[in-house]
């Protein structure tokens, strides 16, 4: 047992080679509060399209602060700590939509987010977990929609799930060849590194995507070691006493798979 949950948290997690074949796992099938972690699907929904030849990387999409709810579809605003500054600067404005990928993914923007997901719509979103092995996940609303939130829409994610969905970018079946290896490039420059990446050894070549609100946190990693078979790791928690000790926990499981990584 790599490490333990506190008595009323949650701690999951799962193992798997590169192509998605598992090695390790606990409660993996679990559904947890998906944070930013479903910014991974949106990101393939939006590379599929781009396969598709129906949008453009360089597409322009206007800058929004406010986002229509999934309830009624009146809009709303995030929370302030929730909001990319720099990109609520621009507001009115045209950005190219892999610009808003980018973003998305190596800060976390959650304007970003929701500007992708109204582009894309929440369906394609879901046809992508659905497509790719993720099924026990679901999205319904976009990032900061309170109004959904109370009344029971969420976006939730498995361990297992989000293994397929990394996987399937590692492997190439997530969207086109020339698209995944775009797309792990991003997970590559994600900045958020303080779970599995910070257990890991200087210089280790690893592609994640994290997420959090409180109580929750989680990360997602695709891991090639210099000296094993690349892996993947992801771990969820819910119900930590704090963020660091819920980010203690993950460490200590990314810390055990590096022990036990297959050598080559």
């Amino acid at each position: 047992m790599p490490a333990s949950a506190p008595p009323g948290a949650q701690l999951a997690w799962v193992l798997t080679d590169s192509r998605g074949r598992v090695r390790s796992e606990q409660d993996s099938r679990r559904r947890f509060y998906a944070a930013s972690t479903i910014k991974v699907a949106v990101m393939i929904a939006v590379f599929r399209l781009v396969d598709q030849r129906a949008l453009g990387l360089d597409h322009q999409l206007e800058i929004a602060t406010t986002f229509p709810s999934a309830i009624d579809a009146a809009r709303f605003e995030l929370d302030p700590d929730d909001v990319d500054v720099e990109l609520a600067a621009k507001a009115g404005q045209g950005l190219p939509v892999g610009d808003l990928v980018e973003r998305m993914i190596t800060v976390s923007s959650n304007e970003a987010t929701n500007l992708l997901m109204g582009l894309v719509g929440i369906p394609a979103v879901a046809r992508v977990l659905a497509e790719l092995g993720a099924g026990d996940s679901l999205v319904g609303r976009l990032i900061g929609d309170r109004a959904a939130k109370e009344a029971g829409i969420s976006n939730e994610v498995t361990p297992a799930d989000l293994a397929q969905l990394l996987t399937a970018m590692a492997s190439g079946r997530a969207a086109s060849q020339a698209s995944c290896q775009a797309m792990l490039v991003l997970l590559e420059r994600q900045r958020y590194r303080d779970e599995i990446p910070a257990a890991l050894p200087r210089g280790t070549r690893v592609g994640s995507k994290n997420g959090w609100v409180d109580g929750i946190l989680h990360d997602a990693a695709l891991v090639w070691p210099d000296d094993a078979e690349p892996f993947c790791l992801v771990v969820c928690t819910e119900g930590f006493p704090s963020q660091d000790s819920a980010r203690e926990a993950i460490r200590a499981v990314a810390s055990w798979t590096w022990l036990h990584r297959l050598r080559s």
